[in-house]
């Protein structure tokens, strides 16, 4: 019994220790931040660039704050409070005995209650907060295109925002104003969610009342209009505001905050509903964002759930206060996974609007709906009135006209800028997409999607138009081997002939074609590879000769790199009974947390995942792998992917002796098994050689003369420096000339 007692403690101690634990993790910047988000140990709830909050089952190396232990299962909601210094103790004072305060900053505090007993937990006086929900964030992918460079203004787009009528939007303030409140619980905001609702419908917008839950009860819901798209009709643009209000006592009008950001989502419908464009526009107005952003939480997880193809989210939140001498101007808050939405919203600024400032703001004293865009994988971003000096009305009775929307003409701008850069983007041509490079012998094959409603394309090399094919290919044979050359493609639409911006680009070496056997020891350099950040040659270590291919040459790898060593594509169409791939290698690699993968790939877009490397391994070991499964397909690719994270660095990893053997059948069995190049060359010649090793490589003239002879041994390259310029031949074998390989000597 007295064991069977200790067993059972000792299992509850095993468990407890097991559990999960809701961390703060402080981080040095977002590369940090980003890494954290995508480790599979973390599941991340909740970030800013510099901070983390998320649940972890077991010790991670990071230093971090345990907010809670076992935290999804006790029945408390959690939620991240913003206020300044000076009203911390206050507010701790308001919610003390119904919520505990699990961290404190100076500006936020981390809470968590159960709101089952308690009721909703209310915000501090002028400040936001944010519910943390158990799912993972997800982070918005680049879309890898290049960057639109807006040059001339669209008559068109002048045309609309010139229809942006600032009255329409302070008469809209004034009725929302109007209902005294419109806190998310009280029946006035039920209310106002049907008026809106109204005015969507009577500019022939479909119209949806999006219902979600909140933990004090029944309250309004989200307002969703929609106009679909006639060309692109699943990819969608989308502007957003929150309607509810809030204020610690008395009536809570929320004239800036915020029926001015909606004011102008209901303006930027009126205009836009009598056009047609490309794509589907989206006009949202949320509920719930005073408590949390619950609202727009709930419409965000929505469109991850259906994996819609959201191209923005243009946050309209508090735009009509400003402060007594500054100039109209926007404090843009983003997260860095948004930079590209961040950069496209100022470009169109500077095209439309271009005496109105675009600055990279702080937001510090709360959050808004574009957060829960960022957090389910889309990029949204917040174009705010100020950083710092925002109206100090908000949250109380005085956020009326006047005092707290004093400013009118700001107001129209922002909606202006909103709805320049939704008509731009919802009109975007879209480019070419998924470019792909296909080195060759002085020459490189283009491929890219298909594309309807083109009448050509237009290929770029080196940013010089060079060719407007008709069809989504092309061959560049105007190159010259082991010379780079950067490739990107434009779309000239049929019926418009309009030229769209350009594809992502794509920069190779055209190079005579990898052929099996392949065989390198680095002796001669890396030819074939593609390398970066840092990958190349080293002397400090090799299995054989002097050198190998290295992740640092020189010294320990940095932290937060990550980079490739790519092998150039070669084809296994072929007679092949079995393909393999070996090579030495010896790494030191920081545990669990840096690691060098072998990738492969058939498309150069998708790789899949052949072996990891982490940890340490001192001597040289020999690694293979079967390639098998990729008989017969024309183009495969091998590549080591590295990556580092933000603490302990290592020596990396040395690879050497790297080979690509094949067991051939048929016809194929009986061709040439050497390959050279270049050819003509002077100077090293590459050779290829699936012989035995111990044969010697013998060079003959049209005479049949033995010239040189070197002995094969591996060999990668022999130098035929000195000789007279004209044809040789070149074989493996005994020393009586019976012909070989042509090779022309310059």
């Amino acid at each position: 019994m007295k064991k069977f007692l200790l067993l059972m403690v000792f299992c509850s101690m095993m468990l407890s220790s097991m559990a999960d634990q809701l961390v703060l993790i402080e981080t040095t910047g977002f590369t940090q931040t980003k890494i954290l988000i995508l480790n599979p140990l973390i599941k991340a709830h909740y970030y800013q660039e510099k901070l983390v909050i998320a649940t972890i089952e077991s010790p991670i190396r990071e230093k971090y704050t345990v907010l809670q232990d076992n935290p999804w299962n006790n029945g408390l909601s959690y939620y991240v409070v913003y206020t300044h210094a000076g009203m911390m103790q206050e507010y701790a004072n308001t919610i003390s005995g119904k919520a505990s305060l699990l961290y404190t900053s100076d500006n936020l505090l981390v809470v968590g209650i159960d709101e089952s007993k308690e009721g909703q937990l209310q915000p501090a006086k002028n400040d936001g907060m944010v519910r943390l929900f158990n799912k993972a964030v997800r982070l918005a992918e680049s879309s890898k295109r290049r960057p639109v460079r807006l040059t001339d203004p669209d008559p068109f787009v002048l045309d609309l925002i010139n229809q942006v009528d600032a009255a329409n939007l302070t008469a809209t303030v004034q009725h929302l104003q109007d209902y005294g409140t419109r806190n998310a619980y009280q029946p006035a905001s039920i209310e106002a969610q049907n008026w809106i609702a109204g005015q969507f419908e009577a500019l022939g917008l479909s119209v949806e009342i999006m219902n979600f839950s909140m933990p004090g009860g029944n309250a309004s819901d989200n307002v969703i209009a929609t106009m679909q798209g006639t060309v692109y009709p699943d990819e969608y643009v989308i502007c957003g505001s929150h309607y509810d209000s809030y204020s610690n006592s008395g009536l809570a009008p929320g004239a800036d905050d915020n029926a001015s950001g909606t004011a102008a989502v209901i303006e930027l419908a009126r205009i836009l509903s009598q056009y047609t464009f490309d794509r589907t526009i989206v006009f949202c107005t949320f509920s719930g964002e005073e408590y949390g952003l619950y609202g727009s939480e709930a419409y965000a997880s929505r469109c991850a759930d259906q994996n819609m193809d959201i191209q923005g989210y243009f946050n309209l939140d508090m735009i009509g206060y400003l402060q007594d001498g500054s100039p109209i101007h926007t404090d843009l808050i983003y997260p860095p996974s948004a930079q590209e939405l961040a950069d496209f919203y100022t470009d169109v600024c500077a095209t439309y609007l271009p005496d109105f400032l675009v600055e990279t703001g702080v937001l510090i004293g709360g959050d808004s709906d574009h957060t829960s865009f960022n957090n389910n994988g889309f990029m949204g971003i917040f174009p705010f009135e100020d950083g710092e000096n925002y109206s100090p009305y908000i949250h109380t009775s005085n956020d009326n006209i006047g005092p707290s929307y004093n400013n009118e003409t700001q107001a129209g701008i922002f909606a202006q800028a909103s709805l320049a850069s939704v008509i731009t983007l919802a009109n975007r041509l879209n480019p070419p997409r998924n470019l792909i490079a296909f080195p060759g012998d002085n020459q490189v094959e283009l491929n890219w999607d298909t594309m309807e409603g083109i009448d050509h394309f237009i290929v770029y090399r080196d940013n010089v138009a060079i060719a407007s094919p008709e069809s989504n290919q092309y061959l560049d044979a105007d190159v010259i081997n082991e010379i780079s050359y950067t490739y990107y493609i434009t779309a000239i639409y049929s019926e418009s002939g309009d030229e769209s911006d350009a594809s992502n680009s794509a920069t190779v070496t055209p190079m005579p074609p990898l052929s099996l056997p392949f065989f390198t020891d680095f002796e001669s350099g890396t030819a074939y590879w593609e390398t970066s950040q840092g990958w190349g040659l080293s002397s400090s270590a090799s299995h054989s000769s002097s050198h190998s291919l290295a992740d640092s040459p020189t010294g320990q790898y940095g932290n937060n790199v990550e980079s490739y060593a790519s092998l150039r594509a070669f084809s296994l169409e072929g007679d092949y009974d079995e393909v393999t791939i070996s090579f030495w290698n010896k790494f030191d690699l920081e545990a669990d947390y840096d690691y060098v993968w072998l990738e492969i790939s058939t498309d150069g877009i998708s790789w899949t995942q052949l072996a990891e490397f982490n940890g340490v391994q001192s001597g040289w070991q020999k690694k293979t792998y079967e390639l098998n499964a990729y008989i017969g397909e024309p183009h495969v690719q091998l590549r080591f992917h590295f990556m580092s994270d933000v603490y302990v660095t290592g020596d990396g990893i040395y690879i050497d002796d790297f080979e690509i053997s094949r067991v051939i059948t048929g016809l194929e069995a009986l061709k040439p098994a050497l390959s050279i190049y270049p050819n003509p060359a002077h100077g090293l010649v590459y050779v290829q050689h699936s012989g035995k090793p111990t044969e010697t490589l013998l060079l003959f003239d049209v005479y049949g003369n033995l010239v040189r002879s070197w002995p094969l041994n591996g060999r990668e390259s022999i130098d035929v420096s000195g000789l007279a310029p004209g044809i040789y031949f070149l074989r493996p074998g005994k020393s009586e000339h019976q012909g070989g390989r042509p090779l022309m000597i310059r």
